[in-house]
């Protein structure tokens, strides 16, 4: 579903985590700007990495980079050249993810993710989300979050981030960043997520606080064979690299697997082929089937 200020009283209440009034009827701009002012010192500028202060409704660093709080109460803190946004990762293909994901398919997933963060036992936590897309993974796991918690999810696409800003609440802010260049203190976060989006090793080990956890969830051989098969490949095979890339930068990797198959409705169908920047053969497609099939993989610094 879509959220958005002022609606509806009953919405107040979702994916078990509660707005204040005055926070649900704030407009996003003014939320997001509420965030900044509280926690403007955990970034650092993505062009020179100097200290940002908060001024206005911008960010600005000593060196005079501005960063402007946008009406969807974001910021762009991308500042490469080479990142464009992708005509494949469009609003359509966020929208159509949202609700396939709404259905509950990632559930053992967001669980395992929650309880990892829970054995932590902090009272306070700061999380990090890579490539948060539309923010429905985050939500699902910051639901189960028993700590106060203070959260950043960051994606390259400006459409996703116009999603995610239905999640922006007091302790929750969603921006544009580039994985490679995290505008975020060093040392600053405990929990950093990795959910099926690329990731710089080095980034995130700069970003985690000594005894931090990162948690990389990545497809494994089965995962949604049906629909990888209509698009001409074949099962996941990466499983080894990625382990190898990982343990460049860790130690005492801890892979847990979660497979599970589910029949699946004609909506959801149509919301799988439409998330996925696959080249699908869909003339012919017949899915009765679905099976998630990913690996866990967490290790701390």
């Amino acid at each position: 579903f879509y959220l958005s200020r002022p609606f509806i009283m009953q919405s107040i209440y979702i994916f078990g985590i509660i707005l204040s009034k005055e926070e649900f009827m704030q407009s996003k701009k003014e939320v997001g700007l509420n965030f900044i002012k509280k926690f403007y010192t955990d970034f650092i500028c993505p062009y020179c990495k100097e200290k940002m202060y908060f001024a206005g409704e911008s960010l600005k660093c000593t060196n005079k980079h501005t960063f402007d709080i946008t009406k969807k109460g974001t910021i762009n803190f991308i500042i490469s050249p080479k990142i464009k946004e992708s005509k494949v990762y469009n609003e359509k293909l966020f929208t159509c993810r949202r609700k396939f994901i709404e259905n509950g398919y990632y559930a053992d997933v967001y669980e395992s993710i929650a309880n990892e963060i829970n054995d932590l036992n902090l009272d306070d936590i700061t999380i990090l989300d890579l490539g948060c897309g539309e923010g429905i993974h985050s939500m699902n796991i910051l639901s189960k979050i028993k700590s106060n918690y203070k959260y950043f999810g960051f994606d390259y696409s400006k459409c996703a981030i116009n999603l995610a800003s239905d999640y922006n609440g007091s302790n929750r802010f969603y921006f544009n960043g580039d994985v490679n260049n995290i505008p975020i203190a060093s040392d600053s976060i405990d929990v950093i997520i990795d959910f099926l989006s690329p990731y710089s090793e080095s980034e995130v080990k700069r970003v985690l606080k000594k005894g931090g956890i990162f948690i990389k969830i990545a497809p494994s051989s089965n995962y949604l064979l049906k629909l990888r098969e209509a698009s001409g490949l074949g099962k996941y095979q990466k499983q080894q690299e990625i382990i190898d890339n990982l343990g460049k930068y860790f130690k005492d990797i801890v892979t847990e697997n979660y497979q599970r198959t589910f029949k699946i409705e004609k909506d959801d169908i149509e919301n799988l082929i439409g998330m996925t920047p696959l080249k699908l053969k869909t003339n012919n497609l017949k899915i009765e089937q679905i099976t998630i099939d990913l690996n866990v993989y967490k290790m701390a610094k």
